[in-house]
């Protein structure tokens, strides 16, 4: 809202009021503070559990996850089968040392991973890791 004062020279001096957008703005970052740490990330995956040890590479491994559903994610986007090959091999050809962790949920018959393993070589992936949870993890 503007507020016009009239002073005794006859000059118009205006003032915004910004209480108003303060408010609205302490507002929304309290819903944003609330909301953020509920906002679901990455792929409910119940890893089976094995003895830690880490993979060591020097580049960003490319994430496959597999739902329990056997719905197949390449980092946390949704792909089919086809085109989980197709899109590895695109970036085997630009890093041939490309590391990729499988990340595949337990409930998951051996046969369904296996599958999804032969494709993932199939791209020419060498560096292929199972990603595993520790005890406490489940």
């Amino acid at each position: 809202m503007k507020t016009f004062i009239k002073q005794k020279n006859n000059q118009v001096y205006s003032e915004l009021n910004i209480t108003n957008l303060v408010d609205v703005m302490l507002v929304l970052l309290i819903v944003f503070i609330i909301v953020a740490p509920m906002i679901e990330q990455g792929i409910d995956v119940r890893l089976p559990v094995a003895s830690d040890k880490k993979m060591e590479t020097k580049t960003v491994p490319v994430i496959v996850s597999v739902s329990k559903e056997g719905e197949l994610f390449l980092n946390n986007v949704k792909v089919s089968l086809d085109k989980l090959e197709n899109r590895l091999a695109v970036m085997v050809n630009n890093n041939p040392d490309l590391p990729v962790i499988l990340r595949a949920d337990k409930k998951l018959t051996y046969e369904s991973v296996i599958k999804i393993m032969d494709r993932i070589r199939n791209a020419g992936v060498n560096n292929v890791g199972m990603a595993t949870g520790s005890e406490n993890y489940n």
